[in-house]
């Protein structure tokens, strides 16, 4: 006897605000443009708070796995931090903005793991969020109307208001380094809805859209990682998991040396543009090498760290901050110390060392966190409201995926 379908209603009403906080962050980003008095930040934290209620309400915030109990106590640690920092000379709202953008998402965690069969659900919502960012910074890009190319100087995103300044990199309405970072993930999740869900054409074409705005960000980590996720996923596929027949690998490959040649010859100045930013990689983490040694020479305290938010951009301008600008996982070191930061580094070695048991049911959020982790390197990916939320809500898959798997 077949199960009629719950009424379209009722599939609302289960409707988590973890399910759509991208697309209504997203949509806040978009209300800058018209509203100046907007803030983006407020309205994310309202939104994240929003979660956590919920999750409590439906509980869902279920501590029974060491993965759990760790989560929790890099929570606390990350909370405690403040009495260190506010003895450090800093501010209290140093720590509170910190805090709001780069441990209040680990919510998310909760809402990963117990996603469970309603997994598919949340992807799409955030694919669906993902489409409406990229068609929005796609038309922004193309009639650079004026009100946005202000919009972009006063959020500091361009130096200045004109169209060529602006079209060095697509920003959209959240700043090239979340747009790059957001399009991998869309990249993996994509993936997922490809293989998965067995939805080839929707989940390739979303694969090819994401990737291309990867590049279109111009941002170095986006790309090298837009590259790393292609050869990944062509891996699983057709060598590891062997899901779909060699032979569309040669085709493939024979599809992209052709794209390859036509971007070189149609294309040469935009291609050698690519090739410049990719290469010049390594000499960016040089650059910032000196930066880092610094900050990580004048701690507060190896073991305890600096407090959370103390080497952040939240601390410029304050007397004695070693503030650093690029460089999420030496950042976290500064201001968790080695205590804080080996609960970080333990978790995931524990998603890792045992990942060969869920690789299948969890290949793409195991990528989500290795390409938001090798980005931090030189980026700040984790300290964005909307950078942190899909990386702790693949942890939580990830934990939940890992402690099904022991089960068998």
């Amino acid at each position: 006897m077949e199960t009629s379908k719950p009424s379209i209603w009722n599939q609302i009403k289960d409707i988590l605000v973890s399910d759509i906080y991208y697309l209504l962050v997203i949509l806040g980003y978009i209300g800058t443009l018209f509203m100046t008095g907007f803030r983006p930040g407020v309205f994310a934290s309202v939104l994240l708070a929003a979660v956590f209620v919920q999750l409590l309400l439906y509980k869902r915030i279920v501590l029974n796995k060491t993965m759990d109990y760790l989560v929790v106590a890099y929570f606390a640690y990350n909370l405690l931090s403040v009495i260190w920092l506010l003895k450090g000379g800093f501010p209290l709202s140093v720590f509170m903005q910190e805090f709001s953008n780069s441990i209040l998402p680990i919510v998310f965690y909760f809402a990963g793991k117990s996603a469970k069969e309603k997994i598919n659900r949340y992807y799409r919502l955030f694919m669906i969020g993902l489409l409406v960012l990229f068609v929005t910074g796609l038309v922004l890009y193309i009639a650079a109307p004026q009100f946005y190319l202000d919009y972009l100087v006063r959020w500091s995103l361009i130096s200045k208001a004109d169209v060529p300044t602006m079209r060095i990199r697509m920003h959209a309405v959240v700043g090239c380094t979340l747009l790059g970072s957001l399009s991998v993930v869309g990249m993996l999740v994509s993936a997922r809805i490809m293989i998965l869900e067995q939805k080839i054409l929707s989940g390739g074409s979303l694969f090819v859209i994401s990737m291309a705005f990867a590049f279109f960000s111009n941002q170095r980590s986006a790309m090298v990682v837009a590259l790393l996720v292609l050869l990944y996923i062509n891996y699983l596929v057709f060598f590891s998991l062997k899901l779909f027949d060699r032979k569309y690998f040669y085709i493939e490959c024979i599809v992209i040396a052709v794209v390859f040649v036509l971007l070189l010859v149609g294309f040469h100045g935009v291609f050698m543009k690519i090739f410049y930013r990719l290469v010049s990689l390594p000499g960016a983490v040089s650059q910032r090498s000196e930066q880092w040694v610094a900050a990580v020479n004048n701690m507060y305290s190896s073991f305890l760290g600096n407090g959370l938010g103390a080497n952040g951009h939240k601390a410029l301008g304050i007397e004695g901050a070693h503030v650093i600008a690029d460089g999420g996982l030496v950042k976290l070191f500064c201001e968790e110390g080695i205590l804080g930061f080996s609960i970080f580094i333990y978790m995931m070695i524990l998603l890792y060392k045992d990942s060969r048991q869920y690789i299948k049911e969890g290949f793409a959020e195991l990528g989500v966190i290795a390409i938001i982790l090798l980005q931090s390197v030189g980026s700040n990916i984790l300290c964005f409201q909307l950078g942190a939320p899909i990386f702790w809500f693949a942890v939580g898959r990830c934990a939940y995926l890992l402690y099904e798997s022991k089960k068998e």
